[in-house]
């Protein structure tokens, strides 16, 4: 039987099975564009995310450096090191900022560079705002984790590397054999609450506090911790050169004030801490670099025989100096205590202490009255016995400049 011709299609049915085979085609095409445009965005977001592969202290010190460095900052003055905490190890990057330095915008900056590497810092309170504390940012990056202090004091050139706690270039004698390396430990801002007095009688009697004479309870306060027979100062407010920690308060030493409002203004503030044997700066990151202002109060202690000692809100200070130069025995700070008032900051802080006294034989470290540093101090001052005396601040008071 012959076979039947096949019919041939149609031209409109052939060009239906072309048209329908071409759709086929551009699906599976977009269909692999949009696969492959999403495996490069999720593999580059997984990059973005792994751990930087290079050393866990070169890259932060690097990135902080290079935005320091675009604020005019010297590359020198940002310095690093890791630390161990119970929560994990911490890069601890320090940029000792000079005068000029815009913090808000530098802060701002950095953040914005963290977050180009895919981590994030945020600001943190800090446990010292008079002038000497700038700012500070924490977070992380990858799995390493940043904090970033902002001092205005400038980087230690000689001995050991610098921290973030301790002056530029602390001025004691060297220790002896004789003399046993001598640490006093003062702690500021009481006055608010009477709650400190209790707080502070499990201190041992050499740590002094100096009490704010512009509260509602200086007074009670200053005659509470006296009957623990302990050593007073008066924490004198001065202005510092921002307010952003609240200001000082008022009557607070201020630049332009008159030689006899300055004298004034030191004998109320006298007469609300009773028993005061020395004069210490509350803030006064502006008055203490003006040297007019310092010698106006200089003579104005002159007649009281207190002795001054410098808290170096500021690393452009003069009081010490000026103190000194005026007849007034003067000291000033070597080491704060809790620019981060958190138990391994402080801890860590004493030890700087400690290392420097050892080195230089006396040291003067500053706290504040948080209950964290009191119970760090209550558990740790103890077992520095068998290294350093822990003495009053007046044992170590600099004696004016011979004329």
């Amino acid at each position: 039987m012959a076979r039947r011709p096949r019919k041939r299609p149609s031209p409109k049915a052939a060009s239906r099975r072309r048209s329908g085979s071409g759709g086929w085609r551009a699906a599976l095409a977009v269909v692999l564009l949009v696969g492959g445009v999403t495996a490069v965005v999720l593999l580059s977001e997984h990059q973005r995310r792994q751990p930087l592969a290079v050393p866990v202290t070169e890259r932060p010190v690097q990135v902080v450096r290079e935005v320091a460095v675009r604020h005019g900052c010297p590359a020198e003055a940002v310095v690093a090191e890791e630390q161990e905490e119970p929560s994990g190890d911490l890069v601890v990057i320090t940029v000792h900022a000079p005068r000029h330095l815009a913090v808000e915008r530098f802060s701002l900056d950095l953040q914005a560079a963290v977050h180009n590497l895919g981590g994030r810092l945020e600001p943190r309170p800090l446990g010292e705002r008079g002038g000497y504390g700038l700012a500070r940012l924490e977070g992380t990056v990858g799995t390493s984790r940043w904090r970033v202090l902002v001092l205005s004091e400038p980087a230690r050139t000689s001995g050991r590397t610098p921290g973030p706690a301790t002056a530029p270039s602390p001025r004691p004698t060297p220790a002896t054999s004789t003399e046993p390396p001598r640490l006093a430990v003062v702690l500021d801002d009481a006055g608010n609450s009477l709650e400190v007095c209790e707080q502070a009688r499990a201190l041992a009697p050499e740590v002094a506090v100096a009490v704010l004479p512009n509260t509602p309870l200086s007074t009670d306060v200053a005659r509470c911790l006296a009957s623990q027979g302990r050593e007073l100062l008066l924490h004198l407010p001065m202005q510092p050169v921002t307010d952003d920690g609240g200001g000082p308060g008022p009557d607070a030493i201020e630049v332009g004030l008159s030689s006899s409002e300055i004298d004034s203004r030191l004998r109320r503030a006298l007469a609300r801490v009773p028993g005061a044997r020395g004069v210490n700066n509350h803030m006064g990151s502006l008055a203490t670099t003006d040297v007019t202002t310092m010698e106006a109060l200089a003579r104005a202690l002159r007649e009281t025989g207190l002795y001054f000692l410098d808290s170096r809100t500021s690393s452009d200070s003069v009081a010490e100096v000026v103190m000194r130069d005026a007849g007034i025995p003067a000291l000033g700070r070597d080491v704060f205590l809790d620019v981060i008032g958190e138990p391994p900051a402080v801890r860590r802080s004493l030890g700087q202490a400690v290392e420097l006294c050892k080195q230089h034989g006396r040291v003067v470290a500053i706290g504040h009255v948080h209950p964290a540093t009191i119970r760090v101090l209550v558990a740790e001052l103890p077992r520095l016995a068998p290294h350093v005396e822990l003495v009053r601040p007046s044992a170590l008071v600099r004696q004016p400049l011979e004329r």
